[in-house]
């Protein structure tokens, strides 16, 4: 028992030192592609090809006539979908601001917002980055009910929310050297009524907006490489987050625990409590994963999509 006390002990005290990291001024512009060769014109066209391209332009426009005939088609009225500029807002707290992330790419956000520039509709996203160090789900409720984000939730086309370690971490910090699992399951309850007022205030503001919800992982599990009482806690607290993303049929949850059960692959920042830039392309690549599963084209109505996307 006091050998996994110093263990969370040791692990506060590296927590506390965190910083929030900033977002980069700029980005690198992509090189200039080069132009294409131009291929000369042939000048000799015999007049065999020539009646022949004047047969298949007939055939092609008797063609037309009888699907406008048959089928009703006004092809005057057809629109290409053109490609728009998209705004994504990120809520939550440290691992939406991306702490930890030595590449300074707010973590997960900024490598989301690059992939989902690679969608045919997709023009540019212009990403809202919201997340803060410690912030538990009382306190981001507290700011959504005072009108704080009301626009941007309004106008947000994706959004994405990341709560869960900064609750569990209170009860921690309050009954350090008595813990026991019930004060968790005590506290449970009273977390999901916080996100799911969250997501009705999200929902009054922007009914049909795609939400990711990001579970959260245990920190301690670093420390000992085994298994800790932790587990089964983290468990259940997102066990109850991807039922309530089920009820939302525009809602989608994404489960990361099992990404960070050891520092293996150095996929922890220094303070044993966040990810490296290694964690964040991780979390990228299952965010980018289960949004697929849960069918985001069609969940935004063809606006967002990874059809090209590998791995």
């Amino acid at each position: 028992m006091w050998r996994f006390v110093f263990i969370i002990i040791f692990v506060l005290s590296l927590a506390g030192c965190s910083v929030t990291i900033d977002s980069k001024n700029s980005e690198p512009k992509s090189d200039e592609l080069s132009q294409e060769q131009q291929q000369p014109e042939e000048t000799n066209v015999t007049e065999s090809v020539a009646e022949q391209d004047s047969e298949q332009d007939q055939e092609s426009k008797g063609f037309v006539e009888l699907l406008e005939n048959v089928f009703k088609i006004d092809w005057s009225s057809r629109v290409d979908i053109e490609a728009r500029d998209v705004k994504y807002l990120a809520l939550g707290d440290s691992l939406t601001r991306g702490v930890g992330d030595e590449t300074q790419e707010f973590g997960y956000t900024i490598r989301l917002q690059k992939e989902l520039e690679k969608w045919p509709a997709v023009k540019q996203v212009e990403l809202d980055n919201r997340g803060k160090n410690g912030r538990r789900s009382d306190q981001l409720l507290a700011l959504l009910q005072k009108g704080h984000y009301d626009e941007e939730i309004a106008e947000a086309d994706l959004i994405t929310l990341t709560l869960g370690g900064n609750d569990v971490m209170k009860v921690v910090k309050k009954h350090l050297f008595s813990m026991q699992k019930s004060m968790f399951d005590k506290a449970l309850p009273n977390f999901m009524v916080n996100y799911e007022e969250i997501m009705a205030e999200i929902r009054m503001r922007n009914p049909e907006v795609p939400i990711i919800l990001v579970g959260f992982y245990n920190p301690f599990s670093i420390i000992v490489d085994e298994i800790t009482p932790f587990d089964p806690i983290i468990y259940e607290w997102n066990a109850d987050i991807e039922k309530m993303a089920q009820q939302d049929e525009n809602a989608c949850f994404v489960s990361i625990e099992d990404l960070f059960t050891s520092n293996e692959d150095m996929v922890y920042h220094v303070d044993f409590f966040h990810p490296n830039s290694a964690g964040y392309d991780r979390m990228t690549t299952r965010i980018i994963e289960t949004m697929q599963q849960c069918n985001i084209e069609q969940m935004s109505d063809g606006l967002f999509g990874f059809e090209e996307w590998e791995e």
